[in-house]
């Protein structure tokens, strides 16, 4: 009786009517509006998750012990027109691997540049931007490798935007607005201390 109570207290959000996405969530209150929060079950780090973003289970989730995480998710709006992708990858080697780390977010992403560096409290971020345009279709990355200024902790992070129908005329991705969120999303990562 109580699960079906607790079913029906749920939030009318695409992550909670989601079964395996509500299955990594803690809680379904908001930590900021529009955003839970997802503590990783490797209880290495938390970030904030889109109320309107799910995920598939494997392989859009592995996991391998305590050291490895690795998260594909995604929010899509018809009516808006929009389409955007998060691919996150925990690991436990953090700064000490860095230009590896900073290649191998590269190669997935097709990046040919240098990353900006950019400082919060407890992390540091290093942070790259491009697009890429496929029949006419034009999808904007925003990604990063941030880590951990305490321990040796490390998260991939890629999002990207595009419109559903590139043809519409109501493809309206603003990637000012979309940087900032990407890096809103970057910068709220927090990582734990070991025990």
């Amino acid at each position: 009786m109580k699960k079906e109570v607790d079913q029906k207290e749920l939030p009318i959000t695409a992550a909670f009517q989601d079964d395996f996405t509500k299955s990594l969530l803690d809680s379904s209150q908001e930590v900021e509006e529009g955003y839970y929060l997802f503590n990783s079950k490797t209880g290495g780090y938390s970030m904030l998750w889109p109320k309107n973003a799910v995920t598939d289970g494997p392989p859009f989730y592995q996991k391998t012990k305590d050291s490895f995480e690795k998260i594909i998710f995604y929010e899509r709006n018809e009516d808006e027109n929009y389409r955007y992708s998060f691919s996150t990858t925990y690991s436990t080697y953090g700064e000490s691997v860095i230009d590896s780390s900073l290649g191998n977010l590269s190669d997935s992403v097709g990046y040919d540049g240098e990353y900006e560096k950019i400082e919060t409290e407890k992390t540091r971020i290093y942070y790259a931007k491009s697009e890429d345009s496929f029949e006419g279709s034009t999808t904007h990355f925003f990604f990063g490798y941030i880590t951990s200024k305490e321990t040796q902790k490390g998260l991939e992070y890629v999002f990207s935007a595009e419109c559903i129908d590139s043809s519409s005329s109501n493809c309206n991705i603003d990637i000012n607005k979309e940087e900032k969120k990407a890096l809103h999303y970057m910068k709220t990562v927090k990582f734990n201390k070991d025990e």
